[in-house]
């Protein structure tokens, strides 16, 4: 028999606490937001985006950093919990040392806080770098409390998830106020690289508040051995449904008024894959959680969440391909 690769199960483990295809997501939403949709618009106003790509590259690894710095401080923090309610899928439970994933965390949220200031510098204000900091701040404060709490985790997590797409603009913005010139060439390209970016932002937060939630359900079991004080343990998993429902209800109808938008203004393409690939996904899952109040619907129900999401940012490169 072949003995098991100890360097490729030791990979795997780093892999998996990682969220490797989160992070991938992560990278893949910021560069269709930066050169889907603000960097055309930007240059059909005859305007170079001041960030240049390598530094566009330095602002994608510091967000996948920071982020990757979350899932291993959840991980810390969560591992008696996940004993309950996910057995043998935390990481630090006997097969990563919680030293060495300490470790890591420390370093790459370091590399990330310098290299965001770095970017700052490059946007001229020293503000902006703060926001890295502060991020990771919330992301350990979430871990180690918020989540324990009604509705403030699930709050930060889902700003937090807007923020990926919100810094990008941020940053190009900052650089385009320093340079009067092309600002004057692009304003009036702002309001609608505004409009876009919040729009995509929102619908990150409400997708990631509805799977948030999702999964407060489906732990439930392991929340209340722990003393979680999560909307489910607090006031049962029915009224959690509610919310729920409404939330994707609300997510529907913004979703259908975004579309009328996108009509009107010519993005055909994108009105069309909306209709046919994510609105079905959110009815499907509103469905799921009126009817099913089983436990095994919900991690479906959250993958469901997921992809809707996902299917939701692929849409920004038919906007691409409209204004082409």
């Amino acid at each position: 028999m072949m003995r098991s690769n100890g360097k490729g199960n030791k990979l795997k483990n780093w892999i998996t606490m990682l969220r490797i295809p989160n992070l991938g997501i992560i990278v893949l939403t910021q560069y269709l937001l930066g050169y889907g949709i603000i960097r055309p618009l930007m240059a059909s106003q005859g305007v170079t985006p001041l960030l240049g790509h390598l530094n566009f590259l330095v602002l994608v690894l510091v967000t996948v950093l920071i982020a990757a710095g979350g899932y291993i401080i959840n991980d810390h923090f969560d591992v008696n919990t996940d004993r309950k309610n996910k057995p043998g899928r935390n990481m630090l439970e006997n097969r990563i040392s919680v030293r060495k994933a300490l470790r890591a965390y420390y370093v790459i949220n370091a590399i990330a806080v310098v290299a965001g200031f770095y970017l700052a510098w490059v946007a001229g204000s020293f503000q902006l770098g703060l926001i890295f900091p502060a991020i990771a701040g919330l992301l350990w404060f979430y871990s180690s409390r918020y989540q324990r709490m009604p509705f403030w985790g699930n709050f930060i997590i889902s700003v937090l998830s807007a923020m990926v797409l919100l810094i990008i603009w941020l940053f190009e913005y900052y650089l385009l106020l320093g340079n009067s010139g092309d600002f004057v060439r692009v304003i009036q390209q702002v309001p609608v690289i505004s409009t876009f970016v919040w729009a995509y932002a929102l619908f990150a937060f409400l997708l990631t508040m509805i799977r948030e939630m999702i999964k407060d359900i489906e732990d439930l079991e392991g929340d209340l051995s722990s003393a979680y004080r999560t909307i489910p343990a607090l006031y049962g998993a029915g009224l959690a449904r509610t919310i729920i429902s409404a939330l994707i209800i609300a997510t529907i109808g913004l979703l259908a008024l975004a579309q009328y938008y996108l009509w009107h203004k010519g993005y055909v393409l994108a009105f069309w894959y909306l209709l046919i690939a994510v609105q079905p996904l959110l009815v499907y899952l509103l469905v799921n959680m009126i009817r099913n109040r089983d436990k095994s619907v919900y991690g479906f129900a959250g993958n469901t969440a997921k992809i809707a999401m996902l299917a939701g940012v692929l849409s920004m490169e038919l906007i691409y391909l409209n204004m082409a």
